[in-house]
């Protein structure tokens, strides 16, 4: 990483004016995603395949 870039959270606030303009018009290239340290550990799957997994794994914690 460069080291001009802004040191967390700064470089969130540095982007605040283009996401004013860019969010409400539906642009989501300038929004903020963290992924934090556990980016490698995510796994690519259909939303519609995690929603079903995070549901049964819902029921089985509140025993259903």
């Amino acid at each position: 990483m460069s080291e001009l870039a802004p040191a967390f959270p700064l470089a969130g606030g540095a982007l605040m004016p283009i996401r004013a303009l860019s969010e409400p018009a539906g642009n989501s290239d300038f929004s903020n995603l963290w992924s934090g340290q556990a980016l490698r550990l995510g796994i690519e799957r259909p939303a519609a395949e995690l929603t079903r997994t995070l549901a049964e794994q819902a029921l089985t914690i509140l025993g259903r």
